[in-house]
């Protein structure tokens, strides 16, 4: 029987899962120095930078359980090279940067967060990926692509890009929430209040906050009482399957089309299902997923397809994220909108939150990622003194 889950659940051990949800803890600060709200991987990387960058007390609260989310759903893949022929050189070289902070994580954390590097084959490559190659990539013909992946039903041209990365991202996310003080879930913010331009209080299902500094990273923007950012978002659902064991071994990720994950199960989809807003699987996108598989790895054979899982990734009208301080507001930031990368883009998102939130300059590699390019309006409503 297929499970209706995502995978990553069922690969963790017994400490993980009970560190995706802590609870509410005996003593939540009232007044902490960074109050991050989310409890995604964007969220929980945030929390960890501030952490680093010695920002002082930061607490982080989530309304569900970490990675509820599309955190949950992801397929953990950490390869900005992907990027390389689909979007702005900023967000190529953002995921980059990103990709060498997973590798300090993995370096930091006590067991490491579970960093598994691999090479990344781009099958057929578009044309900015084809003359624009990444530092160290290499294009191979049709007979080179069959040498490295002889599995392959119809080797084509394709780009060859190594040291690239995954991640079980509910894993990672456990073992860097691990790292953090405070952290509570189960825990709703039901009104922001601010007093001539700084947030002064967080009212929430635990009790009332008044942090010094205030982070959204809730996936889609702030939308509670007292603080709404209107800008175009959505949700695009998103469907990936994974294999029991298969009798093959791949010597590269080719995703979407293909990665090889734990105990030789494969991992395929990460489809766009831009006009699917139900909640549930669609089996008739699963058999598509798998027939595609199937035709292009023969050699898949009868492995059975062990799980099945959807997700919604939020996002808005040009697929790239927001980065940026709440507009009117001192000490509030807000970052949305991740969509297919927010697994990759974590670590530099939250690293140019904390340097942001230190200094009060922008960091340079989040330029062009702020909420005046979609036309935002606030409602910020303001507490008489």
């Amino acid at each position: 029987m297929t499970r209706r889950h995502p995978l990553w659940r069922d690969l963790l051990d017994d400490d993980e899962v009970a560190g995706l949800e802590p609870g509410l803890p005996d003593r939540l600060p009232r007044t902490p120095d960074v109050l991050v709200v989310g409890g995604g991987m964007v969220g929980v990387a945030t929390a960890v930078a501030c952490r680093r960058a010695g920002l002082g007390t930061v607490a982080l609260v989530e309304r569900s359980t970490l990675g509820a989310g599309a955190t949950a759903g992801a397929g953990g893949l950490l390869v900005p090279e992907a990027h390389h022929d689909q979007d702005s050189g900023g967000i190529v070289d953002l995921g980059r940067l990103s990709l060498a902070l997973w590798r300090e994580l993995d370096d930091l954390v006590p067991d490491g967060v579970g960093l598994v590097d691999m090479d990344w084959l781009g099958l057929e490559p578009g044309p900015g990926l084809s003359a624009r190659l990444p530092s160290g990539a290499e294009m191979l013909g049709a007979e080179d692509v069959a040498r490295l992946v002889p599995e392959l039903a119809r080797p084509v041209d394709a780009v060859l890009v190594r040291q690239q990365a995954r991640v079980n991202p509910l894993a990672a996310l456990a073992r860097l929430a691990g790292g953090l003080d405070h952290v509570a879930t189960g825990v709703d913010v039901t009104e922001v209040v601010a007093r001539r331009g700084r947030v002064v209080r967080v009212s929430t299902t635990a009790g009332a906050v008044s942090p010094g500094t205030l982070v959204f990273a809730t996936g889609g923007p702030p939308d509670v009482e007292g603080l709404v950012v209107s800008v175009p978002a959505s949700l695009v659902k998103g469907h990936i399957v994974a294999t029991e064991p298969a009798p093959l071994r791949l010597a590269v990720a080719m995703p979407p089309l293909v990665t090889q994950v734990d105990g030789g199960r494969l991992l395929a989809g990460g489809t766009l299902d831009h006009r699917d807003d139900s909640p549930g699987v669609d089996d008739a996108v699963v058999a598509s997923i798998r027939a595609d598989l199937e035709a292009a790895l023969p050699a898949v054979g009868q492995a059975r397809i062990s799980h099945a899982w959807c997700c919604f990734r939020p996002t808005h009208p040009d697929e790239l994220p927001v980065v940026d301080r709440v507009p009117r507001l001192a000490n509030a930031w807000t970052t949305s909108g991740h969509f297919r990368t927010g697994i990759l883009m974590a670590p530099a998102t939250g690293r140019a939150l904390a340097r942001w939130i230190e200094s009060g300059d922008q960091p340079e590699e989040v330029g062009g990622l702020e909420l005046a390019r979609l036309g935002e309006r606030l409602d910020i409503e303001e507490e008489s003194s």
